[in-house]
């Protein structure tokens, strides 16, 4: 009797039983064009694609071998890009991610120049395309040396106008881009690993990126008719035809890799964070 009695308890409190609230759908992954391939040479083609877009092949040389990124600065001393063909081969990818997202060497810890401020912005999926990418390299000549600071440099770090790239990372994740919701999310998410490292975290405009050189709020993308950007993009030239000091040079390296889709979504999204009323 005892044995029904507690059954039927059991069965009434279960059909009684409120159903919990479905969790929220997770929002979908932001990646660059291309990102969703299953077979390994479709993997390792997007990875090749975004070593172009993302600048990595302006630092490390084509090949990917590393270079003296102040070799036109002696006077700073030297701070090489590493060479990636070399690095795989004894890094494992948590290692590799943690320099990339973090700044965050595994041997000396601190380091100087890497682009990590922006590179954490990448998408798992992204993320993981580039690394196959690289995994897929063979190694060629040799490993670059640790970074070597002059008197000069050392006083140019201690005033502030260097930082070492784990410090970018904490300033950038702190002051995002403005979020103008998911019509302009893929746009968002593509200056935000690309425009940002030049222009800022908020593409507001960074002063002395360079000695002397000032790097504008992107709102002036908000003057630009869609083919005046394309051509900007695409040949660095910009409207009124002017030689631009940095940005010729990067549109030229850099954005021809996007496809026409992606220039369309960046080109949107500076235009309406432009056209935001002024505070």
């Amino acid at each position: 009797m005892r044995a029904w009695t507690l059954a039927l308890l059991l069965a009434t409190a279960a059909c009684s039983k409120v159903p919990e609230k479905a969790s929220a759908a997770k929002p979908a992954e932001i990646t660059f064009d291309g990102a969703e391939v299953t077979n390994a040479s479709a993997l390792i083609a997007h990875g090749n694609r975004l070593t172009q877009v993302l600048g990595c092949k302006g630092c490390h040389t084509p090949a990917l071998t590393g270079a003296n990124l102040l070799d036109d600065m002696p006077q700073f001393g030297a701070v090489y890009a590493s060479n990636l063909t070399q690095v795989v081969r004894h890094d494992t990818d948590a290692q590799l991610e943690q320099i990339l997202r973090r700044g965050v060497h595994p041997d000396r810890k601190q380091l100087w120049v890497m682009p990590s401020e922006v590179f954490q912005n990448l998408s798992p999926t992204d993320m993981s395309s580039l690394l196959a990418y690289l995994r897929s390299l063979h190694p060629a000549g040799s490993p670059t040396p640790p970074p070597r600071f002059t008197k000069l440099g050392m006083k140019f770090i201690s005033s502030g106008k260097l930082h070492p790239v784990a410090e970018l990372v904490s300033q950038y994740r702190s002051k995002p881009s403005v979020d103008l919701g998911p019509k302009y999310a893929f746009g968002r998410y593509l200056t935000s690993v690309t425009c940002a490292e030049c222009h800022g975290s908020d593409l507001t405009g960074v002063k002395d990126l360079e000695p002397g050189l000032n790097t504008p709020n992107l709102i002036v993308a908000g003057g630009y008719s869609r083919p005046d950007f394309e051509r900007l993009m695409t040949t660095g030239v910009p409207v009124g035809g002017r030689k631009l000091k940095l940005m010729g040079d990067v549109a030229r390296e850099r954005f021809p890799h996007f496809t026409p889709h992606e220039r369309d979504a960046v080109y949107a999204y500076l235009k309406a964070r432009a056209e935001l009323p002024a505070d």
